[in-house]
């Protein structure tokens, strides 16, 4: 049997892809070597917003009284927390592999290898596809002399499987994996050194983004900018920097991650960088009806930007010319409080640019909830008023920056969408009361 299109890897972007491809009545064929899923589902997006969500209910415990609620907080039961991470990713694994089965997806659980550009190896049989669709992902990496041992010094991969609470963690690294964990282990009660060679946390955000965040992590945690780290002694249970030492008893290391390849790929002479294949905004390489999606790519490495490079590669591959448009992908960070930005930062914006800021101080809605700290700040064009960027910081933020992302990707002014009624009391009035600011 010749299929449509063979797809390699599992995860959000290959089943994405796998699934439309189907449902354009088209036989697809899709190989995963681990877990229908892939990295997000098993051991990224979805178990650390379970723990996460986690942390978030101890913080709400510990500042019960605020809402006249007494309680006195006894700390994390593990094994549940853990039990419940697990149970998610179960059903939404199982989720997955139904959606697969019903579609008519043939599944192979073995490792692929590209024959050439219509062929697919997997165990002792190869596979005939008119088209092949690489959706590998990425995989943690170390950088200089900083490398995982998965025992000692994890990744957030690890983090995201482990049994158990360390009681004193060295993050390594304050982009938002890193951040994410700090926050999430610090909620749990564990004491956590972040160690950032930058000069800020979240290097790529907005700079009162990353001030904000210093200064709620800074409460509870030690951090540490422009702090190198220059060794780390398993035996000792310590990392040190040229100024300091700090003793722990896991390290994680949240520098970066790797592309993926699938065997025989470079063979075939698909082009690659640093970062990743090289792909077109319509997510081809250089080999015909050879595509690629995600981040085994160098673009955008987020679970929701390859579902969009799924679309458009599923309906490519079979005639269109479609692309995706990365200026409105909408970025978040499940600190505590969360981060959401779209478009650009307030550095990035063109000399003339108006900006508006809304608090969360000055919500109803939140100091209801109890949420003192944050903002929303959007970024217009001077003459248009198009909104060009938008930046959240605090409760929801992950949820509230759909509605800029959607303003942004249709081209809405400022007036657009403070014109548009936003119910009352809620957090989504942010957005409309910094569109009216910037326009003041």
């Amino acid at each position: 049997m010749k299929y449509d299109a063979a797809i390699i890897g599992a995860g959000p972007g290959g089943y994405e892809c796998a699934l439309k491809i189907a449902r354009m009545g088209k036989k697809a064929i899709l190989f995963e070597k681990d877990a229908a899923g892939g990295v997000c589902l098993n051991r990224g997006c979805i178990p650390t917003k379970s723990l996460a969500a986690s942390a978030d209910v101890s913080d709400i415990i510990r500042a019960s009284s605020e809402f006249g609620i007494q309680s006195r907080h006894l700390g994390p039961d593990v094994k549940a927390l853990y039990r419940r991470r697990d149970r998610i990713v179960a059903t939404l694994r199982k989720g997955v592999e139904r959606l697969l089965s019903d579609a008519g997806v043939k599944v192979v659980m073995q490792e692929a290898k590209i024959g050439s550009a219509c062929q697919v190896l997997a165990g002792q049989k190869a596979y005939d596809a008119k088209n092949i669709i690489i959706a590998t992902g990425s995989a943690p990496t170390g950088v200089g002399p900083l490398e995982l041992d998965h025992d000692f010094v994890i990744s957030g991969d690890d983090a995201a499987t482990l049994d158990y609470l360390p009681k004193k963690v060295a993050v390594i690294g304050a982009g938002f994996i890193g951040c994410e964990y700090a926050a999430i282990y610090s909620s749990l009660g564990c004491e956590v050194a972040l160690i950032e060679a930058q000069d800020r946390l979240l290097p790529g955000e907005d700079h009162d983004i990353s001030a904000l965040l210093e200064r709620q992590l800074s409460r509870r945690l030690v951090i540490r900018k422009g702090a190198r780290v220059e060794s780390i002694d398993p035996k000792n249970h310590c990392v040190s920097t040229s100024d300091e030492a700090f003793d722990c008893d896991r390290v994680l290391l949240a520098v970066g991650r790797r592309p993926v390849y699938p065997p025989g790929m470079l063979d075939i002479g698909v082009d690659v960088e640093e970062g990743g294949i090289i792909v077109d905004s319509g997510m081809r390489t250089n080999i015909d009806n050879v595509y690629a999606i995600g981040d085994v790519t160098t673009n955008l490495k987020l679970a929701h930007a390859a579902y969009a490079a799924a679309d458009v590669a599923s309906k490519n591959a079979f005639g269109h010319d479609e692309s995706v448009d990365y200026s409105a992908i909408p970025w978040c960070v499940f600190t505590q409080p969360e981060v959401g930005r779209v478009g650009i930062t307030e550095s990035q914006a063109p000399k003339g640019s108006l900006t508006g800021v809304a608090n969360y101080l000055s919500n109803g809605k939140a100091r209801c909830m109890g949420e003192r700290y944050g903002f929303a700040k959007v970024i217009l064009e001077k003459d248009s008023h198009k909104l060009i960027g938008a930046h959240i910081m605090g409760a929801r933020a992950s949820d509230l920056i759909g509605e800029a992302a959607l303003a942004l990707k249709n081209g809405l002014t400022a007036e657009e969408v403070s014109s548009t009624i936003h119910p009352h009391p809620t957090l989504c009035e942010l957005i409309k009361s910094a569109c009216e600011d910037a326009m003041a």
